[in-house]
């Protein structure tokens, strides 16, 4: 299912040592990164799909003895299968939705910072994949976005060539220690993968079995080792061969590459078996080239059909003010349906298609049907993470769920709790609504917590 969650580690390590002001060793300001990512997973190009179970499932990375948060988990994640869905084994994990055209609609709809294209290795699905796929990613980079290619296969090279220009050689395949590229491209090292939630920690020598490709300098990422440039098998006569080479050399080999494309880029991961380290790189990749803005180059609904998406929500204004929710409703309905699956570009479209779903979201609340009011703000909430009004709403709206559930629900005050936290910096003239609103929560919180507490007594008791 979608993952949506604001992550307290980001918050932790958004302070001055995990990103400063950009400069020349890689640091991006902290004022040009996204607050909050929305990632398309691209699935089903694949020879079988366990690579999407592995970047769903992959742990928490371990620092210094501490498990941080779960690759992707900080983000809004979507998953889309493209190909035949009875591929998919009953032990894999489902994706959110199947369908070239919704993967398609999803990457116009002006939602999405990067794009992770899970495992391209069926060559039988090339030609498939480029005629459905190839324009679009070409023209998402372009205007800024980042996409990541991990995959078990080398044949995805000839489609980044014809679609991305990239000078990408196919090299070897073998395992090996695999080390950051510094001595010769530390700044687009760091620039590309240490600007993440973990900083520069992901940033460090790892083994792999991997497709190894050969690129111009500036773009190596991650190559051959100098401390232990052998492979590692075990099989004989594949293992410890010597793999000694100079970086100035053209046979340099390198596991992970990027690429700049426009006003964005793209990345190569050759790790065969998509070990922990490389979804955690891919993570940091995404994170770190991320445009501060999602990508709208395909979302703008035209000049005649936003004229009529604006008089409509002026009448359903008008509809509201006067008191009519059921016919304001109705308006605000009809103009949200005009931007079809798009957002609208950035700016006041986007502001637009917002502001509906928030007076929709409103107008549920009045009308009691929190359930409703919940899911509309959620959605809001789903693309501007701490929208002001849309925070405070479903606060108010989860509250008043737990309030009509019988026995309470403390799942949904706690989550109503983080809103009101998530809110951001309350203006004057609804301080008080808010203070009332946090005093309201934690007071039934309370109140459910000793409930709690005196069943788990009673059966305690009881047991005994």
């Amino acid at each position: 299912a979608r993952q949506k969650m604001h992550c307290d580690f980001q918050q932790a390590t958004s302070n001055p040592i995990t990103r400063k002001m950009a400069s020349d060793d890689g640091w991006r300001d902290d004022h040009d990164m996204a607050p909050d990512l929305h990632i398309l997973f691209v699935e089903g190009y694949c020879q079988s799909p366990w690579m999407e179970t592995s970047f769903v499932n992959c742990p928490a990375l371990v620092i210094g003895g501490d498990a941080t948060t779960r690759p992707f988990s900080c983000h809004s994640t979507f998953r889309v299968w493209c190909t035949d869905p009875s591929s998919l084994g009953e032990n894999e994990i489902q994706p959110d939705v199947f369908g070239v055209q919704r993967c398609q609609d999803e990457i116009k709809s002006g939602k999405y910072h990067a794009i992770v294209v899970v495992d391209y290795s069926n060559n039988e699905e090339r030609e498939v994949f480029e005629n459905d796929f190839g324009d679009l990613l070409r023209e998402f980079v372009k205007a800024g976005g980042a996409v990541a290619f991990p995959s078990s296969e080398g044949m995805l090279i000839s489609t980044l060539k014809k679609y991305f220009d990239v000078q990408w050689e196919m090299s070897n395949y073998y395992r090996t220690n695999w080390t950051p590229c510094l001595k010769d491209n530390e700044r687009n090292v760091n620039y590309s993968f240490g600007n993440g939630n973990l900083s520069r920690r992901v940033i460090k020598e790892y083994s792999a079995k991997g497709v190894s490709l050969r690129v111009p300098e500036h773009e190596r990422c991650f190559g051959v080792t100098e401390n232990s440039p052998r492979t590692q098998s075990l099989v004989p006569f594949m293992n410890d061969k010597d793999l000694s080479t100079e970086s100035e050399d053209g046979n340099y080999d390198v596991n992970v590459a990027m690429h700049d494309y426009g006003k964005g880029s793209i990345a190569y991961f050759g790790d065969v078996n998509a070990e922990h380290e490389t979804i955690w790189l891919v993570a940091a990749f995404v994170e770190s080239r991320s445009p501060k803005l999602p990508i709208d180059c395909f979302s703008s609904v035209d000049a005649g059909t936003f004229a009529e998406i604006t008089q409509l929500k002026e009448e359903g204004n008008k509809s509201f003010k006067e008191g009519s929710l059921k016919d304001a409703l109705a308006t605000y309905q009809s103009a949200l349906d005009k931007f079809g699956r798009k957002l609208g570009t950035n700016g006041s479209q986007r502001d637009c298609y917002l502001a509906l779903l928030s007076n929709i979201s409103l107008i549920h609340y009045k009308k009691e049907d929190y359930l409703q009011s919940e899911t509309c703000a959620t959605k809001v909430l789903d693309i501007e993470l701490g929208h002001e009004k849309c925070s405070y709403r479903r606060a108010m709206a989860r509250f008043k769920i737990s309030l009509t559930t019988p026995g309470g629900d403390l799942t949904i005050l706690r989550k109503a709790k983080k809103d009101v936290l998530n809110a951001g910096k309350t203006p004057p003239s609804t301080l008080k609504a808010t203070q009332k609103l946090m005093f309201q929560i934690n007071a039934e919180i309370k109140s459910l917590e000793k409930k709690e507490r005196k069943q788990f007594s009673a059966g305690f008791e009881n047991a005994l």
